[in-house]
């Protein structure tokens, strides 16, 4: 019986074959890279929203995560505020920053024998977090749906702003998908804020590891796709 989030073969299939046609559609983006201009000081970091529960978070992530896959976290939330004014988007603040900052908890946590994906396995727990803090139904939700399916290869459109910011800025962040329609001087600012010296090898060897973990989990798949070359090829990190 498969666990909840685990992929069927068919599936694994199918996954890598997209992720293989995606891969091939972003590589010319991807070699081609960024085109440098200053060094981003000009532009200011968007301002997390000032409630209890984002500070608690950031606390919680702090713990939690590596100092690499913090700032990460962090990246991710400014990335997903700058393609929102790209794609015209108007996320909830506080739900996109939850999110954001909570979606990579539980990266190489124990096998747990009902989950099957550390996404799905994150999600649970940060919308027990968010609801625990006193927030509601609606927002506990919003946070799960965004951190379940930011490893999706398609962007979660239909799934809300916040899934769909949290997606393409995790992939972003991850790979360079996306990178060419920011400016390259906010990228620069980004960077300083929260640099990536690190980030790659040691998230290459976090997919790796839970490719051993949940073998048939979609991060386990598009390991076994070619992530690691992706994560190579990355812009940001040349």
């Amino acid at each position: 019986m498969r666990r909840d989030g685990e992929l069927s073969r068919v599936r694994q299939i199918r996954t890598v074959a997209s992720a293989l046609g995606l891969q091939t559609t972003a590589l010319p983006h991807l070699i081609r890279g960024l085109r440098r201009e200053g060094d981003g000081s000009g532009w200011a970091a968007p301002v997390p929203p000032d409630s209890r529960l984002c500070r608690s978070a950031l606390e919680e992530a702090t713990q939690a995560l590596t100092p690499a896959l913090l700032a990460h976290s962090l990246r991710c939330w400014e990335f997903g505020m700058a393609l929102a004014g790209v794609d015209d988007l108007s996320p909830d603040p506080e739900a996109l920053y939850l999110a954001c900052v909570l979606h990579d908890v539980a990266v190489g946590e124990p096998v747990d024998p009902a989950v099957g994906c550390f996404a799905l396995l994150g999600a649970h727990r940060a919308r027990a977090f968010v609801l625990d803090g006193g927030a509601t139904p609606a927002l506990g939700e919003c946070v799960h749906t965004a951190i379940a399916r930011h490893l999706d290869l398609a962007t979660p459109r239909d799934r809300g702003a916040e899934a769909a910011l949290l997606h393409d800025a995790a992939h972003l962040d991850v790979t360079g998908l996306r990178a060419y329609q920011l400016d390259s001087r906010q990228l620069a600012a980004i960077d300083a804020r929260h640099s990536r010296n690190g980030f790659a090898a040691e998230f290459t060897a976090a997919m790796r590891h839970e490719a051993r973990l949940r073998p048939r989990s979609t991060a386990a798949t598009l390991w076994y796709s070619g992530m690691r070359v992706a994560i190579a090829l990355n812009p940001l990190d040349r």
